[in-house]
């Protein structure tokens, strides 16, 4: 009974110490931009909504806060690695929290310096989810949250949206949790989106990489976004403009993509790597030579040694820079017994990759063929 007491009075005494979090008494930040200005400073820009009763106009009931015209923005200067959240809480109205931050946003100078305070910071926050995503700007972080855009929903949202949707066709997977895995990771090095303001709207341009916390290289457009996507997740819903002689295109739109690796002398001074990429879609837009009997062998042979051609280019690139956004390590690792990772870095620029692809064309979209 005593035992009893004693837990139930801890358990009261614990609970007295966690602070009250009233979403009309704080602000909750969504959004945050840094942009690097040298000598270890950035210029740091949180967005955050003011919640009020009723739907946004024009959202179909879809039960969004009416923010649009209540969003604040706050800008501060501070050195590299600082909370955004404390160093301008003296210009809140109220306490602002970081509990529901969607995006964090960098510029591209920021990103060459190098960010392992502010990315080693974000890690070690309990307060932040791991679903949130990180991209990099072409321009400025601040103009880009606090621009006005052709949209009634927070530039947080926005922005995720635009991400999320992205992902779900050519663009890979990528948020806080899969960035610290490769951050963090032995034989993987990170990437993230890169996006673009165009007057009063916002563009997704293409896939920046890391060497640890630095930029790496970038690759840009959809094209090569789908070609990337092809080595490192199996996929559906991407779509992939090919160009079998001038000004005749075929765009094909994949129903699923897979891949599969084979390493062989993985512990050998050139590993060979053997990648098998499977995609089976149809060509909803298209020539209208598509109509003949011959298009799935020529164009589909065509478009095989297309997307082959890019791939090693695609690798060589980066065997070239010492990066391994693909994971080729790991791979390489899980295929070879008693992996010799200590000279691995060594090794990678020289390892042997193949490809092969194989494509299905399941419909074209046009007419009967005759």
């Amino acid at each position: 009974m005593k035992k009893s007491l004693v837990i139930i009075m801890m358990l009261m005494l614990l609970s007295g110490c966690i602070e009250d979090n009233i979403i009309d008494d704080i602000l909750m930040a969504e959004a945050e931009g840094y942009d690097y200005i040298g000598n270890n400073q950035v210029i740091g820009t949180i967005t955050t909504p003011n919640y009020a009763q009723g739907g946004v106009s024009g959202s179909g009931g879809g039960g969004l806060p009416a923010t649009a015209s209540m969003m604040s923005s706050a800008t501060t200067v501070t050195y590299d690695g600082r909370s955004l959240a404390e160093n301008l809480q003296p210009k809140g109205q109220k306490k602002i929290k970081v509990g529901k931050l969607r995006i964090m946003l960098f510029n591209e100078a920021l990103l060459k310096h190098g960010f392992e305070k502010t990315i080693h910071f974000r890690n070690q926050d309990p307060e932040v989810g791991r679903d949130m995503y990180l991209a990099m700007v072409d321009g400025s972080t601040k103009d880009l949250l606090t621009a006005t855009y052709q949209t009634a929903i927070p530039i947080s949202r926005y922005v995720y949206d635009l991400i999320f949707q992205n992902q779900q066709q050519n663009f890979p997977k990528n948020n806080l949790s899969t960035f610290l895995y490769s951050y963090y990771g032995r034989y993987a090095d990170p990437m993230m989106p890169i996006i673009k303001r165009e007057k009063d709207h916002i563009v997704l341009t293409g896939i920046m990489f890391f060497k640890h916390d630095k930029y790496a290289g970038r690759i840009n457009g959809q094209q090569k976004a789908f070609i990337f996507k092809t080595l490192v997740e199996n996929f559906k819903f991407g779509f992939y403009d090919y160009t079998f002689q001038q000004n005749e295109h075929a765009v094909l739109e994949n129903v699923s993509s897979s891949r599969q690796y084979v390493v062989k002398n993985g512990n050998s001074a050139t590993p060979d790597i053997f990648a098998t990429i499977r995609i089976t879609g149809y060509v909803r837009q298209g020539s209208p030579l598509l109509k003949t009997k011959d298009y799935n062998s020529t164009i589909k042979r065509g478009m095989e040694k297309d997307l082959e051609k890019q791939i090693k280019k695609m690798v060589a690139g980066f065997q070239k820079s010492g990066i391994d956004p693909i994971e080729l390590g790991q791979i390489v690792r899980s295929y070879t017994r008693h992996f010799d990772g200590a000279s691995w870095s060594d090794r990678y620029p020289n390892a042997r990759f193949h490809v092969k692809t194989k494509i299905n064309i399941v419909e074209t979209g046009v007419s009967q063929p005759r």
